[in-house]
């Protein structure tokens, strides 16, 4: 599990645009062993989750 909380903190960081060098190092050490596909996997669903949460946004403000 703390394999994916870190790929879950070092794909949010890069969603929202900040990060520390130390954890850019560290996250390319661990693609280096483990492959790109869990960042690319979660990746993939955070941007899913947004754009639903945008689009129900939108749809609660915007009167029907």
């Amino acid at each position: 599990m703390k394999g994916l909380g870190q790929v879950f903190k070092a794909v949010t960081s890069a969603m929202i645009g900040v990060g520390k060098r130390e954890d850019l190092i560290k996250d390319f050490e661990r693609t280096e062993k483990q492959g790109p596909w869990p960042y690319i996997i979660v990746g993939f669903v955070m941007t899913i989750v947004f754009i639903v949460a945008v689009i129900t946004v939108v749809r609660l403000v915007l009167p029907s």
